[in-house]
């Protein structure tokens, strides 16, 4: 069994991918996520899975180009999160040049939590600065409206138009 997702492994690593990065990053967030080899079958996290779940079905009905997965290094550089201070993340985010939809699940180690809802407090920020002056498909409101709450053990950043409806779904998913 191993050898054959090895084998598969290689045969996709094997093509060469148009739009890299965005592929990176969802290859480098997929490691991330809680699939982890236990003798000779792959074994899935469910609350992990749980939180890629309502990622998923949030972006379901989310019409807006350029929007990417964040990656360890993108969360550092682009975002200013330390990755180390993370269990897990799932993170979605728009590029900005077409819109913002930016989603943050973060469940951060139980001693770096006030560490990291201050970083989730400065991307806000960050973001509303960023479309203060480039007000495109109203990102400047969206960014300023974006909510930032803790559901169960994770960290929460919705950036969205319907910060509701993303709400309900989480609520579905992850646990109080």
């Amino acid at each position: 069994m191993k050898q054959l997702i090895c084998f598969c492994a290689v045969v996709l690593l094997a093509f060469p991918l148009s739009g890299c990065d965005s592929a990176q990053a969802s290859a480098e967030v997929y490691l991330d996520s809680g699939i982890m080899d236990s003798g000779d079958s792959l074994t899935i996290d469910l609350e992990e899975d749980a939180a890629t779940q309502a990622l998923d079905e949030i972006y379901e009905t989310i019409d807006v180009r350029g929007l990417a997965f964040a990656n360890r290094d993108l969360l550092k550089n682009k975002f200013f999160i330390n990755p180390d201070q993370l269990e897990e993340f799932h993170v979605k985010y728009a590029s900005g040049r077409y819109g913002v939809a930016d989603v943050f699940l973060l469940k951060p180690y139980p001693e770096y939590r006030a560490d990291v809802r201050e970083s989730l407090e400065q991307v806000k920020v960050s973001r509303v600065k960023e479309f203060e002056n480039f007000d495109i498909y109203n990102s400047y409101r969206i960014a300023q409206d974006a909510v930032i709450f803790e559901q169960g053990e994770y960290l929460v950043m919705l950036m969205l138009d319907d910060t509701e409806a993303a709400r309900a779904i989480i609520n579905q998913y992850l646990p109080q």
